[in-house]
């Protein structure tokens, strides 16, 4: 839907408070969205969280969205309303996607390191969330620990051994134990 076909409906006391909160975040950049934008952002979130199933508490995305991408020098007053509904429809995309135990905070950092390596946030809506989710260095680090912990053994006596599978080679020809190969033996 483009930015021409939003439903504008009169601006509610949410949708003035929301306005007010965005453009603060907004003024670290320079930037700010009329109260037509915010009626427009009000409508495309509620399409949002409806397509995607999802029912939002406290404060909108949209205010957390404005704070990270306010320097962003990706962003230009004449597009910074439709640039933040798309990163609102990116947001809620990937919290759709991904665990409940990928904070919102997360999403919203991928956002604008994805938004800063693209330059454009049309690219950012269409891109899926685990490819979004590369531009989050605490989510890359939740990642990797998460990866490297289903590869930890303690044996008995307490030693731990970690096995990094991008280390590992699979031949079917490697030495098994003690020398022995592993198609030896296969059918006794």
């Amino acid at each position: 839907m483009g930015i021409e076909t939003w439903f504008l409906s009169p601006l509610g006391p949410e949708t003035n408070a929301t306005l007010a909160e965005v453009n603060e975040r907004l003024r670290a950049g320079g930037l700010s969205i009329s109260a037509e934008d915010a009626r427009a952002l009000s409508a495309r979130r509620a399409e949002a969280l409806a397509e995607a199933e999802l029912v939002e508490f406290g404060t909108p995305a949209i205010v957390q969205i404005s704070e990270a991408v306010a320097t962003s020098a990706s962003l230009s007053q004449g597009d910074v309303a439709r640039d933040l509904a798309r990163l609102q429809d990116a947001f809620y995309a990937a919290r759709a996607e991904l665990s409940v135990d990928v904070p919102d905070e997360e999403i919203v950092e991928a956002l604008r390191g994805c938004l800063d390596a693209w330059d454009d946030a049309a690219t950012v809506a269409s891109m899926p969330a685990e490819e979004l989710m590369r531009f989050s260095a605490a989510y890359v680090r939740a990642y990797e620990t998460q990866s490297r912990s289903a590869y930890r053994i303690v044996d008995d006596e307490g030693h731990l051994y970690v096995f990094d599978p991008s280390e590992w080679e699979y031949d079917e020809q490697a030495d098994g134990w003690d020398g022995e190969r592993w198609a030896d033996d296969w059918d006794d």
